[in-house]
């Protein structure tokens, strides 16, 4: 029997990355790195209570703009699942530094990190607000990859400052 594939994933507490965790655990086939901010905080406790997580579920203390933390995560993985991103409660008052800043400079560390250590794959998660707010988009044309959050009519229109900071994060993989 071959030694199971480590892989991390980052933001493991959040909604979609605890659903991850989840599936890659009852694979049987991974050891999961999930990085959160307080690995003893009770939001993490769904995380301990997942089958196989006794044995192959480790969480990491890590922060995404301290580069040494998450370049001490994902070391030694073969796999890195970027799901994390910072999300305000509400409407941010400065959201160049409290989303879109913060979104940026994690994610050129999760790739950086990634380049040094070798790993075989990473998948940079996002969503529809990456795409999905550019007005001058062909009404009948299909979502793919050419098409962007215009970055000038969401910041003039203060579009959801996550369709900024998605855009901004998949544009860091892509020139990267």
């Amino acid at each position: 029997m071959a030694a199971a594939a480590s892989v991390c994933v980052t933001g493991a507490g959040g909604f979609i990355a605890s659903w991850l965790v989840k599936l890659l655990l009852s694979r049987g086939q991974y050891v999961v790195r999930g990085t959160v901010r307080d690995p003893g905080a009770s939001k993490n406790a769904h995380l301990k209570e997942l089958e196989r997580a006794g044995e192959r579920l480790q969480l990491l203390q890590a922060d995404l703009l301290d580069y040494s933390s998450v370049a001490s995560a994902i070391a030694g993985c073969e796999g890195v699942f970027h799901v994390a991103c910072p999300v305000p409660s509400g409407r941010s008052s400065n959201p160049e530094v409290e989303v879109i800043g913060p979104a940026v400079v994690g994610t050129t560390n999760v790739l950086k990190a990634c380049y040094e250590a070798k790993v075989k794959r990473v998948v940079v998660v996002s969503s529809v607000s990456a795409v999905f707010s550019n007005p001058n988009w062909p009404k009948d044309k299909v979502f793919d990859e050419d098409s962007w959050s215009d970055e000038d009519y969401c910041r003039k229109n203060e579009v959801m400052q996550l369709s900024l900071s998605k855009a901004m994060m998949l544009l860091v993989q892509i020139t990267t």
